[in-house]
């Protein structure tokens, strides 16, 4: 698909190679994400901006203990609820006969309590251009430390324009560094939709794989305790 913009401001005419120079990575990720929001179904979501706890803290008093949990907005993420968007920073507890032992703390900022708190299923970052080796590091380690809590999770690296060999060398938490020249280019959104359903499916496939092994350990842990249980 051949694009033409004409910038009345600036009185000139820009074709598809030359839009991502005028574009904003807001205005790109909200290209990507109107081309790409139809491509999973409930009880899956597709968004912007989403937030995902990426670091857990917790914190002893003298009553009960305060659990911390801190997002990290991404920028187009494929996810299930956590927690409602209506969820306050202290509605959740965790109580045994009417006693509070762990106070829930989720901690958004504002700008994050228009969004549920989402369980990620692939995370796709964007940059317009080839970021530095202080971004690309920085990006990683957020991709490490999500992981570390969703270990089943994708994540996408996506630069609008060429990847230079330092994205490869220091995103080494990258499940996937994506080149895209052209937002508006049928094909080329066409092969990103397979990718992120491809990812999707590893997902999915991953954490089928972590609830089976516990789902075999416990039934490994009754039949041990109890030997006239059937195995499985």
């Amino acid at each position: 698909m051949w694009v033409v913009v004409y910038i009345y401001e600036l009185g000139i005419i820009l074709d598809n190679t030359q839009i991502d120079k005028f574009m904003s990575e807001k205005e790109l990720r909200d290209i990507l994400f109107q081309k790409l929001k139809d491509i999973v179904k409930s009880p899956y979501l597709i968004e912007t901006e989403v937030p995902v706890p990426y670091k857990h803290i917790y914190i002893p008093t003298d009553g009960e203990t305060k659990l911390e949990i801190w997002c990290f907005k991404q920028d187009i993420t494929i996810y299930k609820i956590l927690f409602d968007k209506t969820v306050k920073q202290k509605d959740s507890k965790v109580m045994k006969e009417a006693k509070t032992l762990i106070e829930v703390v989720l901690e958004k900022d504002s700008g994050q309590n228009s969004h549920h708190a989402g369980l990620p299923f692939v995370i796709l970052e964007l940059k317009k251009g080839q970021p530095n080796t202080h971004e690309i590091l920085t990006y990683s380690q957020k991709a490490e430390m999500i992981k570390t809590i969703f270990p089943y999770c994708q994540f996408l690296f996506l630069i609008l324009g060429d990847v230079s060999a330092r994205s490869y060398r220091h995103g080494i938490n990258f499940d996937q560094v994506i080149s895209l020249k052209n937002p508006n280019d049928d094909d080329e959104i066409k092969g990103l939709k397979k990718i992120l359903k491809e990812h999707f499916n590893i997902a999915k496939t991953r954490l089928k794989q972590l609830t089976e092994t516990n789902r075999k350990r416990k039934i490994k842990s009754k039949g041990a305790a109890n030997p006239s249980l059937p195995k499985t």
